[in-house]
């Protein structure tokens, strides 16, 4: 396999790399350079989505983290990011159904008319 990576040196404060350690350790990431190669990915993937996707950064309290967290944990989401996406989608779902079917768009004069579930030509 040929390694087509670059090396990069970058110099952190002491306090940030035992952070990085306390994250390797709880990973179970190989080495430092792998949990920052992670959180790279994780950070660029944040500010550069690929383009038909939108990412929203939602703060939350104390509490409601520890509450998602503990419904992953349960097993009820494979991870916090999709039981915020489940939940988002199913709010606006129920949004949708109050709102009632939407409306059908008025023909315009000498608009031919298509026929019930036939696609206009």
């Amino acid at each position: 396999m040929v390694d087509t990576s670059e090396r990069v040196t970058v110099r952190i404060p002491q306090e940030l790399l035992e952070k990085l350690k306390r994250i390797q350790e709880t990973e179970g990431t190989a080495t430092i350079s792998d949990t920052i190669r992670e959180g790279l990915e994780q950070y660029i993937e944040l500010h550069l989505p690929p383009q038909n996707v939108r990412k929203v950064v939602v703060e939350l309290s104390r509490q409601d983290n520890n509450r998602l967290e503990e419904f992953v944990r349960e097993g009820n989401s494979v991870s916090v990011d999709d039981a915020v996406r489940s939940a988002v989608r199913e709010y606006i779902r129920g949004r949708i159904e109050q709102l009632g079917p939407p409306t059908r768009p008025h023909r315009r004069e000498g608009e031919p008319v298509a026929a019930e579930g036939s696609s206009p030509p």
